[in-house]
């Protein structure tokens, strides 16, 4: 938004909000219909008065204003900081010169020796099978009824 919009936009507010600082009413008719009016009409079922927040008054409105060119002038300032910050970092980045890194030829001999063990683990015997196996129990049959 430009800056006559916002100010267009907040007098024409400011004027709204004087024409409808007047008593409202809304109502339900018996069809379910919501209206609003100045004067509660007869026939409604319902009547509820609406109450309106008044206007800014004019010294609230020029605060309001001078607000809005401070924090504009603040915005302008930020902004001409950045854009020379950034003209700054773009005339010192061709000056400096690239940085080159030398790969380094060295062969470390203890690569990975953390999983080798210094000595054999050591290895105990299995308990040995028992030389005959206990004889296995066969079913017995049932007798007839």
């Amino acid at each position: 938004m430009t800056y006559p919009g916002k100010i267009f936009f907040i007098l024409f507010s400011c004027a709204a909000a004087s024409v409808a600082a007047e008593t409202l009413y809304k109502s339900v008719n018996e069809k379910g219909e919501i209206t609003f009016s100045d004067n509660p009409p007869e026939n409604a079922a319902h009547v509820q008065q609406i109450e309106v927040q008044p206007a800014p008054t004019e010294q609230q409105q020029r605060e309001s204003m001078e607000r809005e060119k401070m924090i504009e002038a603040q915005a302008n300032e930020l902004g001409a900081s950045n854009a020379a910050r950034a003209q700054s970092r773009e005339e010192q980045a061709p000056q400096e010169a690239p940085q080159t890194v030398e790969p380094v030829q060295t062969y470390n001999r203890a690569y990975n020796q953390d999983n080798i063990q210094s000595q054999q683990p050591i290895v105990r015997p299995l308990p040995g099978r028992p030389g005959q196996l206990p004889a296995r129990p066969r079913p017995v049959p049932r007798p007839a009824r």
